[in-house]
């Protein structure tokens, strides 16, 4: 089944000293993270262990035996990371050629582990764009410690096509360059209004107090004693134009209040946050739906990244090896839930480790 995944990256080593295949060393560093393996050392052992199954299954060449974990680990931390994401977006194909009529979602998350050879280092931050229609992510850049999210976020939405699609941002994209880019390049934004925009802010607050909404939609839920409340209201900008405020926001056509409330065991709390969003509709239940849209990157896709992958455990910061590593957990999630059937996505990679012939199978379904 040898076709390459990583056909665009690039040989960063001394071609008159390489023993193993750059396709071979990086597909098996894939391997690792589908197969629940800790550290490029487990990688090698396991593959060791099962060398000949690999190769008479495709999945490996190994011409010259199985590389050590140490290997494994410099050719991950050498590799360019933009070429790594190259190929490993071909290997998408058609799904993230066109975004148009999706929501992308923006949100950093971080990875919390610490090398010990780098005192002081508390983890690397990486900006995702996630789209929640098909749950891939799409676009991925790690984030400065010298810097924030904000000077990353434009070159992350320029690497997009973006025509026909919303972009969600929580309240650190919340600018006025921000939406500008996003209206150029021919999406749609849905922006949260916090602490940052105090002056539009108030501004809005005093609208929706003062103003009936054009709509309003409300959901409740209940869950193991739990129960939520939502209600999302929306209004023109009619009354913010009168502010002098509107001309300032490219796009901007409706402000949009979302209350939560949750009962919880007697205890009862509330929170209120307003958007901002340059879609023109009149319903409520369209915003309500988008904003709750948002939170499924941080359940869908960071959680697993946590609790599945244990990507705060790892001990990789050197170099290009956590990008290069969480760009491979991201694919690999991908694979996993590609597979029809009734296991957990934790399960699946048990699999993996455990059968050849299942590990064969969420490659070529992939």
């Amino acid at each position: 089944m040898q076709i390459e995944i990583f056909s665009k990256v690039k040989d960063p080593r001394d071609l008159g000293k390489v023993k193993h295949e750059l396709e071979d060393v990086l597909r098996m560093a894939l391997i690792g993270v589908l197969c629940d393996c800790e550290d490029c050392d487990d990688i090698s052992d396991m593959v060791t262990d099962r060398e000949e199954e690999f190769k008479a299954a495709g999945l490996l060449k190994l011409c010259n035996g199985v590389p050590c974990g140490d290997t494994i680990l410099r050719v991950v931390e050498s590799v360019n990371p933009a070429q790594l994401r190259a190929s490993l977006d071909c290997c998408r194909g058609h799904i993230i050629e066109s975004l148009c009529g999706n929501q992308v979602i923006i949100d950093g998350k971080k990875l919390r582990g610490e090398n010990p050879r780098s005192p002081g280092c508390h983890g690397l931050y990486i900006l995702n764009a996630w789209v929640s229609e098909t749950e891939i992510c799409v676009a991925e850049k790690p984030v400065d410690g010298k810097t924030n999210e904000l000077t990353v976020l434009p070159s992350v939405l320029s690497s997009l096509w973006l025509t026909g699609a919303l972009v969600s941002v929580d309240a650190m994209g919340t600018h006025r360059n921000i939406a500008e880019q996003i209206i150029l390049q021919g999406g749609d934004y849905l922006m949260a209004l916090k602490d940052n925009q105090p002056i539009l802010k108030g501004l809005t607050e005093s609208i929706f107090s003062s103003t009936t909404p054009i709509s309003v939609y409300t959901t409740e839920e209940k869950w193991h004693g739990r129960v939520e409340k939502r209600t999302c209201s929306i209004m023109d900008t009619t009354l913010l134009e009168q502010e002098g405020m509107y001309e300032k926001w490219p796009g901007l056509k409706r402000i949009i209040k979302m209350e939560r409330e949750r009962t919880e065991n007697g205890a009862r709390s509330r929170e209120t946050i307003y958007y901002l969003s340059s879609v023109e509709k009149d319903e409520a239940s369209y915003y309500a739906m988008r904003i709750r849209a948002h939170w499924g990157i941080e359940n869908k896709l960071h959680w697993h990244l946590d609790v599945t992958f244990r990507e705060d455990m790892c001990r990789v910061r050197a170099k290009n090896g956590a990008v290069n590593f969480s760009a491979m957990r991201k694919y690999a999630l991908e694979m996993l839930k590609k597979q029809n059937d009734k296991l957990s996505l934790k399960r699946r990679r048990k699999k993996c480790m455990w059968s050849t012939e299942y590990l064969y199978k969420v490659f070529k379904d992939s």
